[in-house]
């Protein structure tokens, strides 16, 4: 099956886009914030309070850009070729689009559950160290943009003012949380942990070259050994 150059350059694109980007939003968001923080001049107290609803505020909003742009990633090759049938629970039909996303929504909360602490750990700590108001600026830079990728609504209202339509297209989560860590780092001068952030971009780099190998033998052993049309 040929591929769709058109398409894929649209996602290659956004690869490089995507920290750009991240990093743009997070030092526009780290100047807004520090600047009324400033005027303000909260107490001790009352600042812990507003960078506590903050953080929980930016994780639900990343959550849900997660999921609007990434689930994609999961669980988007699987909605034409799905054999799932749709189902009605008290009165409610649940496609099976909407079925193998809430499938893909219970991967990744697992996921996280599991096997992301030493990853998070990686960005929050081991780039650069980061205050709460920092950290918080990194979530939500990470979050518009995911969001930026995922709304139809903001697409449709940049073709209404003559603009271009933004790629409707998933884009990697982690490009973007690295993409604003290291806008805050170039901002504020700070350190950055050049030997991780190296690792980092490497394992961008063979991701996609080990997927490809994988789907290869995966693909050819299907087709030569189970002798399935592979379409």
């Amino acid at each position: 099956m040929p591929t769709d150059s058109a398409v894929l350059s649209k996602i290659m694109t956004t690869w490089v886009l995507c920290p750009i980007l991240a990093a743009i939003t997070a030092v526009l968001l780290f100047k807004a914030v520090t600047a009324v923080i400033s005027k303000l001049r909260p107490g001790l107290f009352q600042l812990d309070k507003w960078t506590r609803i903050g953080l929980i505020t930016a994780g639900a909003f990343g959550s849900y850009s997660l999921g609007a742009n990434n689930i994609a990633n999961v669980m988007g090759v699987f909605v034409l070729s799905t054999p799932i049938d749709a189902m009605t629970i008290l009165g409610i039909e649940f496609t099976p689009a909407m079925q193998l996303f809430f499938i893909g929504a219970v991967a990744i909360s697992i996921g996280v559950f599991t096997y992301s602490k030493k990853v998070m750990l990686t960005v929050g700590d081991n780039l650069i160290s980061m205050t709460p108001v920092t950290a918080w600026v990194v979530v939500m830079a990470h979050s518009i943009v995911l969001f930026i990728f995922s709304s139809q609504s903001l697409s449709n209202g940049f073709v209404s003012v003559g603009l271009p339509a933004i790629p409707l297209v998933p884009v990697s989560s982690s490009q973007a949380v690295i993409g604003a860590v290291i806008g805050i780092a170039l901002l504020k001068r700070l350190p950055l942990q050049w030997k991780v952030l190296s690792k980092i971009i490497i394992g961008w780099i063979i991701t996609p070259i080990m997927s490809a190998i994988a789907c290869f033998i995966g693909l050819f052993i299907i087709q030569n050994l189970f002798k399935q049309v592979v379409i």
